[in-house]
This record gives structure tokens, sequence and C-alpha cells, in this order.
């Protein structure tokens, strides 16, 4: 029998992939009938077809024949929303992230990924319990951590965070692929990571705060109409407060660009051999990952939660992401070339039918790293 599209969509999730996170996690433990697999379809189906509650979630998927083998219950859904531990479908996703390519920028043959995190707002009866205790003047909920690269236009890593974690700290969290230029605003304001990056043989492009106390070495102003300036620094302070020693003592590059009607953005970065323009243009892509973060919360169910405990929030986030993970591999696959939205529009029409001849796509089977970035023993983000 040939697959329907939504079964040809869930193809890199194997059976070796599903029976090795149950077994990690102990996800079915308890479970007779609704498994984990049942669990993560229902979730996916629910993001792609953006159903709005767990009753109509649950006439909808049980009226259509789209390769789930077990009848949906509205109540059994919820138990396991809130019972089934969140930590399981964030290992997927992570695992699913691997099957990415790793793509360089051609005009500097360097892979370039963009650090950034975005508020998940949750307020009301069943959200304040739990989320009043870390909430922030800006936000009460929680916050999403994402590395996105800039070339094959999806996240590589994911975290989720209370809103008061400093989006500093996450990012020191991560591993720092040498080679890589990681974009990131002045949310990432450390001397010592900067530092550590720099060790590591990578690179970084972000803002320079206004009171940093520097000592420039050399300057070259007005370069051209984009560029004002465009020299080198020293930070002027080994211990710039709290008696914590600036590790960063070597020369550092720092860029003027002028912005129409706006103060210049100065810009601070490791980089020395690329032109100044390469580097502003590499700090305006950072927009990238917020038409990204626009993209899931409009395309995808994020607007509105199908439970209100923490868990099922989480939940929800991480099957957000793995639906679209799976309709990006599915349009690469099948090689279409319209952009991602349209494809998703597609596929949402198209969950019954029978799927395009193309090959299979079967992902390999990976090792778990020596240290997850996901998940941490208190389960503060996963």
């Amino acid at each position: 029998m040939k697959d329907t599209v939504f079964q040809q969509i869930l193809k890199p999730l194997t059976k070796e992939l599903m029976k090795e996170c149950v077994a990690r996690f102990r996800s079915d433990y308890d479970s007779e009938k609704f498994l984990t697999w049942h669990h993560l379809q229902t979730m996916i189906y629910a993001h792609l077809t953006e159903i709005k509650s767990l009753s109509t979630l649950e006439v909808a998927i049980n009226s259509q024949r789209i390769g789930i083998d077990c009848e949906i219950k509205r109540s059994t859904l919820s138990d396991a929303n809130q019972k089934r531990p969140a930590a399981c479908f964030f290992w997927l996703l992570e695992r699913l992230m691997w099957l990415l390519p790793r793509k360089m920028r051609k005009d500097i043959n360097k892979v370039v990924r963009i650090l950034d995190s975005s508020p998940i707002k949750l307020k009301g009866r069943g959200y304040d319990e739990w989320a009043k205790e870390f909430a922030t003047n800006r936000c009460q909920g929680l916050k999403l951590h994402v590395e996105y690269d800039l070339q094959i236009e999806s996240p590589t890593k994911v975290a989720i965070s209370h809103p008061n974690y400093n989006d500093c700290s996450m990012g020191q969290e991560w591993l720092i692929v040498p080679d890589t230029i990681y974009v990131f605003d002045k949310g990432y304001c450390d001397f010592n990571w900067w530092w550590s990056i720099h060790q590591k043989e990578a690179f970084f492009v972000t803002r320079l705060k206004k009171n940093t106390a520097i000592l420039m070495q050399k300057n070259e102003e007005n370069v051209n109409e984009i560029i004002l300036e465009d020299g080198t620094f020293r930070f002027k302070n080994k211990n710039p407060k709290g008696g914590k020693i600036n590790l960063y003592q070597e020369n550092l590059r720092r860029i003027s660009v002028c912005r129409e009607g706006k103060t210049p953005l100065i810009l601070v970065t490791n980089l020395v051999d690329l032109p100044a323009e390469t580097i502003a243009e590499l700090y305006k892509a950072r927009w990238e990952i917020e038409l990204f973060f626009k993209w899931i919360k409009q395309n995808l169910k994020l607007k509105k939660f199908l439970g209100k405990s923490a868990n099922a929030v989480k939940i929800q986030l991480a099957t957000a992401l793995i639906a679209y993970l799976l309709v990006q591999l599915y349009k690469n696959n099948s090689m279409d070339e319209r952009r991602l939205q349209l494809v998703l529009v597609w596929v949402r029409c198209n969950l019954q039918a029978i799927s395009p001849k193309f090959e299979d796509y079967i992902p390999p089977i990976y090792q778990l790293p020596k240290r997850s970035f996901l998940i941490n023993k208190e389960g503060v983000h996963l």
C-alpha cells in the first residue's frame, strides 16, 4: 500500500529512533494503548492542520485515514500532555536537527549561525500557577532559545527556559563549532564568552554597548557611504566589575555602520579579513531569525495551547518545531522549489492523498552525544 503525504512526512522518525527514545525516557510507561508514537503523530497532525482544541482534534483525526492505528480520545491526549515527559520530544527534535546538512556561505566559505530568543507569553488561569514565579516585567511564560543556520534556513539547536534566564547563559551552554560565524545581539554580551569563541577558532559578530571602555589601536574613518569607521581596539579594563577578570586582551575589530535617520550601528567582531560591508551584511541577516520566530508562531499551532501545564506547553513547542523540520525535510527530499509556507499549505490540503513518488528518505542512526544541550538535571530548560 502506498504512503499518504502524512506518512511520507513522518519517514525521518524511524522505528529505531522511536524505540531508542522510548527506552531512554520510559515514555510508554503506564501507557498501554496511546504510545509515544501515537502522541507524536497526533500533535504533528494538530500543528499541520492548525487544530484549536482537543475536542476538535479528536473528531478531525478519527475521521481521516492518515495512517494512525489508534483511536484518539480527548481525555487520553490531555493526560498524555500532562504526564509524558516533554524531554523525549525535545530529544527527537535534536535528532532531526542532526539530519540537516552543514552548508557554508560561498562568498566567505564559512557556516553562519544566528543566536536569539523569543518569548512565549502565557497568562491566565492554569498558567499563572507555575509561570508567575519566573516572570519578568516583559514576559510571563517561557522563552524559546534558538541557534539558526542562515544557509539551510533552519534551527540547529533549540532550548526552552524561563523568561528570567539570561540569553548569554544559554549561549554558553551550547557547543561552539570551529570555523563557524556566530551572529547575536547585545543580550549575549559577555567578553569572556567571546574569548572562548575566539579560542575555539570560531568567529562572532555582535554589537558593542555604548558604555564599554575601549582603547582604539587604529581607525579608518569615512570608508564609504555605508561604513563610517573601521578600526581595531582593546578593552580598557581588565577587571570590568565585581572583581571579574576580562580574559579578552587581544585586539578586536570595531565597525561603525551608517543607518538612515538613526545613530550609527557599532559592531564588534574577531573577523579581521572580511570586508566591513560583508560584516555589516552578516549582522543585518540576524533579522532572518526574527522572521523564523514569526513564521512558526503564525503557521503552526503556537497561538493557543492544547494544555495549560508547563509540560503540555513544552510538548506543543517541541512538536511544533518537529513539524517544521519534517515539512522542510519533505520539501528538500521532493525537490520542491516553492517557499516553505506554500509547501505547508499544500501538505495541509493533501494529508490523506497518496504521496508523489520520490525516493524514501532513510536517515542514519546516530549515536547519542556525550553531552545533550537540551536537557539539564533541574529541568529548568530542555
